[in-house]
């Protein structure tokens, strides 16, 4: 059994950041309208002290949140499957697909940071993702040269896993074939599916 621990930028967090996100600016608004308008009644008192703390609090949800988006991995890969410790476990034969964008990836022919340096244009971040035949998606984002939620040795990690993971499906689905360089599974879009002939 082999572990490999990255973090990575955790993607379902997004729909509750943008809920506190727009949360706190509906507050703000609110708490400085009342605040600033002070009609005569003792009505507008009691809601900018109701809507104060829960201005407080819904800052104070959105900071965790977002702070809750980069996550930890420890993925441990064994004989018949991996198991993950943001999404749990899976078999090798309920891998439906994979889906990499081999493309964006510089160890497999894509761009180099120079060229991405050079150009002034953002580095990609590169979406990782294995279906399941239960229709369960693991999901993981991150930036090949690091960036504000993993570094380049998380990258590194997150490779070495896939190729561990890549390798680990050609044995499983090819047993009399033994993997000759990285990612072989992939096609040139860096999708595999099951119904490719593995």
């Amino acid at each position: 059994m082999k572990s490999y621990q990255f973090r990575f930028n955790n993607r379902s967090k997004t729909s509750a950041i943008l809920v506190w996100f727009f949360t706190v600016l509906l507050a703000i608004t609110l708490t400085t309208t009342l605040f600033l308008v002070r009609p005569a009644h003792d009505l507008s008192s009691w809601l900018l002290l109701i809507l104060f703390p829960f201005l407080l609090i819904a800052i104070y949800k959105l900071f965790k949140t977002a702070s809750e988006r980069q996550s930890t991995e420890i993925v441990t890969l064994n004989k018949d499957g991996f198991t993950s410790a943001c999404f749990g476990s899976v078999l090798f034969s309920n891998i439906s697909a994979i889906n990499i964008p081999a493309r964006e990836i510089s160890l497999l022919g894509g761009e180099n940071y120079d060229y991405y340096k050079k150009n002034d244009v953002d580095t990609p971040n590169i979406v990782i993702s294995i279906t399941t035949d239960r229709g369960d998606i693991f999901c993981w984002s991150l930036n090949e040269w690091g960036g504000f939620y993993n570094s380049k040795e998380d990258f590194s990690v997150c490779f070495d896993f896939l190729t561990a993971l890549t390798d680990q499906l050609v044995q499983c689905c090819q047993s009399d074939e033994s993997p000759k360089s990285y990612l072989k599974i992939l096609d040139e879009n860096g999708i595999w599916k099951r119904s490719n002939g593995y």
